[in-house]
């Protein structure tokens, strides 16, 4: 079988079943940049999203013999990416909660701002954005996980509603609605 890299995602994926190495690198380099975005909004750390692309990788390989070719392959990876943030998203809860905890809540974890950068002369019009974008930020990562993810998807990740309910085994109006409350929440907390 020779590899061609304008094959389906879906295409490349069984041909990865099949153990081309060179499907899996196709993979990854089609979907690391996306994947790599929706875990940084998921987890606000550049640091913990680049380790959970990397375990999410890791999952994808070994378990692409659970993955249906007649799916589209972009709405398992996601569902193995979504999986991956749930489970550091419990692993964070649960350090908050024991009292040998090493969880730092400071601003230095919310690293994903460091590279923002602003082409207007003022800097401390810039300081002042960057702060709101911070609140922003902490804002959407406390919202309840059944709120977060559906507005990260849909409205940072520009993902359709149809395609975030099928990763997240919901109706398309549940997704809808999910959106309209994680925006109601956020307008209370960024007050």
């Amino acid at each position: 079988m020779g590899f061609n890299k304008e094959a389906r995602d879906e295409t490349l994926a069984l041909w990865m079943k099949e153990g081309n190495h060179d499907a899996f690198d196709e993979l990854m380099a089609r979907y690391k940049a996306r994947l790599y975005s929706f875990i940084c909004r998921y987890v606000a750390d550049r640091d913990e999203a680049y380790d959970l692309l990397q375990e999410s990788f890791i999952n994808i390989y070994r378990k692409i013999h659970l993955y249906d070719t007649n799916r589209k392959f972009s709405t398992w990876a996601f569902q193995v990416t979504l999986n991956k943030c749930r489970d550091w998203g419990r692993k964070k809860t649960l350090e908050r909660v024991l009292p040998f905890s090493s969880f730092n809540s400071s601003e230095e974890n919310v690293n994903i701002l460091d590279n923002i950068s602003d082409q207007r002369p003022d800097p401390e019009y810039a300081l002042i954005e960057k702060g709101e974008l911070l609140i922003l930020v902490k804002a959407v990562a406390s919202l309840p996980e059944k709120l977060k993810t559906p507005l990260i998807m849909c409205v940072l990740e520009d993902m359709s509603q149809e395609e975030c309910a099928l990763i997240l085994g919901v109706t398309q109006k549940t997704v809808e609605t999910r959106i309209y409350r994680a925006r109601k929440k956020l307008a209370k907390l960024t007050i």
